[in-house]
């Protein structure tokens, strides 16, 4: 079967159809002539298909730091069928505590008809400003991909360590204050240069600065308690400034401004969120995670001692069981408001104030229906449990 070559040549037959022309001589370079030249040809075609089979499922990406890396994009078929399922998601992070706040509100308000009385509302946000605030430190670490189990504890020693100043040694109010929030970032500082800097699971450091702040706190206690009669922490909860609210909750709505403008318009929150996203990335980025940590378990600290503050102005006495399971409840606000125990860089500072007001509103639910304690703590429990059931199903394989 003969074609038509190009233009001024000579007829030619077409490929495949007989013998490739030995007279052409071997490549230049080579001296085995056309067999050799033949295989070359051949393995050259071979990578070139194997090239262009590569193509269809790769694509390159260019990440943050510069480096050029390739994404498989083979799976996009099974991606597209996974996009409403992960719009449902999206959908739920959003609007899904709103919802279920909207919907407790409601229920409880129907069943109780002291539960939606202004003064009963006014009651749920001063019990849940200590927790509230807390909470926004617990945020903060699981933000960037950690755990904090020792803000019971800082909480409990940051009130003490300002009540001994203030109350049992006289020192200004200004020292009592910055004594009690130094101690507490004190912890935080420790806890971010354990997991940061040593390398020790969250879990594991938090649990033992638990213990150990826990402990001192019991010792300058001296297995006592201390009654803080100082007019500025029982003004926290006696003045009242807009709609009757007492200045603790104004604080409360403060902090949680400050710190979601923080995270969402600063370069320290978008490191935030970049290292817990996505530590790798973040290292190639150049981002200093190490500091960042440290300084995110350094202000969960703060906030913690913040809260002592708070603490000593609703309760007016300082003992060593004030904050008992306060940590638990912490965490239980940060995941209902949407933050992950298996994912960083996930969820908002704000929706976490969601979180607690839902765990408020059910502790206060309970205590009008004259539930006993336990039962209550039972259920922060199993609410607890749930949320990370959620967490894990949502987040879990990621």
């Amino acid at each position: 079967m003969w074609r038509r070559g190009r233009a001024h040549r000579l007829d030619r037959p077409a490929r495949g159809a007989g013998p490739v022309r030995s007279d052409r001589g071997p490549l230049p370079g080579h001296r085995d002539g056309g067999a050799r030249s033949a295989g070359r040809l051949g393995a050259g075609a071979v990578a070139r298909d194997a090239r262009r089979r590569r193509g269809r499922n790769l694509r390159v990406a260019r990440a943050g730091g510069g480096e050029l890396m390739a994404v498989d994009v083979s799976g996009a078929t099974a991606a597209s069928h996974e996009a409403p399922l992960e719009r449902a998601r999206r959908a739920a992070e959003a609007f899904g505590t709103v919802a279920v706040a909207g919907l407790l509100l409601l229920s409880f308000g129907l069943t109780s008809s002291v539960f939606l009385e202004p003064a009963n509302l006014r009651n749920i946000l001063v019990q849940i400003t200590v927790v509230g605030v807390a909470a926004i430190g617990e945020t903060l670490v699981l933000l960037v991909g950690g755990l904090d189990l020792s803000v019971g504890a800082n909480v409990l020693l940051g009130s003490v360590v300002a009540g001994d100043l203030v109350q049992r040694h006289g020192a200004p109010l200004w020292v009592g204050i910055a004594g009690g929030v130094l101690a507490s970032t004190g912890i935080g500082l420790l806890n971010g240069v354990l997991t940061a800097v040593i390398g020790i699971e969250a879990i594991l450091a938090t649990l033992g600065t638990f213990l150990l702040a826990g402990g001192i706190a019991k010792i300058v206690l001296h297995s006592s308690w201390i009654v803080v009669d100082d007019p500025f922490f029982g003004n926290l909860v006696r003045t009242h400034v807009f709609w009757q609210l007492p200045v603790m909750v104004i604080v409360l709505f403060a902090l949680y401004a400050v710190a979601a403008a923080v995270m969402r318009m600063t370069p320290f929150g978008r490191a935030v969120y970049a290292i817990g996203g996505n530590p790798r990335a973040a290292r190639i980025a150049g981002l200093p995670a190490v500091r960042i940590r440290i300084v995110a378990f350094a202000l969960a600290g703060a906030f913690a001692g913040v809260a002592g503050l708070l603490q000593i102005g609703q309760l007016g006495i300082v003992s060593s069981g004030n904050a008992a399971g306060l940590e638990f409840q912490a965490i239980t606000a940060a995941l209902i408001g949407g933050l992950s125990v298996s994912a960083g860089g996930v969820g908002r500072v704000e929706r976490t104030l969601l979180g607690a007001l839902i765990v408020g509103m059910i502790a206060n639910y309970q205590t009008i229906r004259g539930i006993p304690p336990n039962y209550q703590q039972a259920l922060l429990g199993g609410i607890l449990l749930l949320a990370i059931l959620t967490d894990r199903l949502f987040r879990g394989r990621s």
